[in-house]
């Protein structure tokens, strides 16, 4: 009996054992099978993205949306910030992704003398439904450094008569460029008191050696309706449009041909590219602004260009003879390189 005792005792341990064994068989097993269902499903799932994807992404390319993206970016910081340009050359940056979210990375830089001088980049998005939403980065060599400055408005256009006080920025100027040597080109920004045509300041302009890139028009901001402004003694500050030379855009939206000044191509040419600008902006942009454009598009269409500024490169000695004119204020340093300028 007690033998018998015993070879059940073993029966039952084997049994357990076997039991055990076929469970951690049957859990490895499960185990192995979820695994390969979740890999078989992720797979499946990124099949089903690429196959989705390819045809967003040739769509976006071929439709000239990819283009039409960088091209909204690339207008909305050239037509407001003075100085800044946009390297939108080569190819197109914009990208999209699954949600329909459009995102683009653009460099910034600015035209001192010869050089492209690169200052950051431009960042921006749109979601499907959304507006573009954008932001410079600049690279700061200066701390708290200030790298965009708008125009001051001319004060006859908001009924106020010149002073002497606004000579200040002039003056500092004057001693600063009095320090650095022959040996040197520089940006520079300047305001002008009475606006003018933009052909008569191109004009005057004519007598220096240098080149233009940028100036600012007035479009009935303050004046015709309210606008983001700010107040600097007796001046007033705001974010204009700006006249910048004639760039052209194919029919997917890419830039076709070469970056130029305004006193290289002919005035009537990037006035007439300024308007197309402007009403493609507002009619394919959706932008924080645009119903100010709209107004400010009108008001140019019924008053003509009228431009009270200009952002310029040269060398610091005609930087310097720019100060002598009664009609230049305002007066900004957009920034200085080593001699890189060929003789006009």
């Amino acid at each position: 009996m007690k033998d018998d005792n015993v070879l059940d005792d073993w029966e039952e341990k084997d049994q357990a054992n076997l039991d055990k064994k076929s469970a951690r068989k049957m859990v490895w097993r499960t185990r192995l099978s979820i695994g390969f269902t979740v890999i078989r499903t992720l797979l499946l799932i990124f099949l089903i993205y690429i196959a989705y994807m390819i045809p967003v992404s040739i769509y976006y390319d071929m439709s000239g949306k990819q283009g039409e993206f960088d091209r909204i970016v690339t207008t909305l910081v050239e037509t407001r910030y003075p100085g800044v340009e946009v390297n939108h050359m080569f190819s197109n940056h914009a990208e999209i992704n699954s949600f329909l979210t459009q995102s683009t990375r653009l460099k910034l830089y600015r035209n001192v003398g010869e050089w492209d001088v690169v200052i950051g980049e431009v960042q921006a998005k749109k979601h499907l439904f959304g507006k573009v939403s954008y932001s410079l980065n600049f690279d700061e060599k200066y701390l708290n450094e200030n790298k965009v400055r708008n125009f001051a408005i001319p004060p006859k256009i908001l009924g106020r008569e010149s002073s002497d006080a606004e000579s200040g920025s002039k003056e500092r100027l004057r001693k600063q460029l009095i320090k650095i040597d022959d040996g040197h080109v520089a940006q520079a920004q300047f305001s002008v008191k009475t606006p003018m045509k933009s052909k008569v300041l191109l004009e005057k302009l004519k007598a220096y050696d240098i080149q233009v890139y940028r100036m600012p028009v007035f479009g009935g901001e303050i004046t015709e309706f309210e606008t983001s402004s700010y107040r600097s003694g007796q001046l007033t500050f705001v974010q204009s449009l700006l006249l910048r030379p004639q760039i052209t855009y194919d029919d997917k939206n890419r830039h076709s041909s070469s970056v130029s000044t305004l006193n290289k191509v002919t005035i009537e040419q990037s006035i007439d590219q300024f308007y197309k600008d402007i009403k493609w902006l507002t009619e394919n942009g959706n932008y924080r602004g645009k119903d100010i454009d709209q107004k400010r598009l009108n008001y140019i269409r019924e008053n003509g260009v009228q431009v009270y500024g200009a952002v310029v490169t040269g060398p610091i000695r005609e930087i310097e003879k720019l100060l002598d004119q009664k009609q230049f204020h305002q007066f900004y340093l957009g920034g200085i390189e080593v001699w890189n300028w060929d003789e006009y």
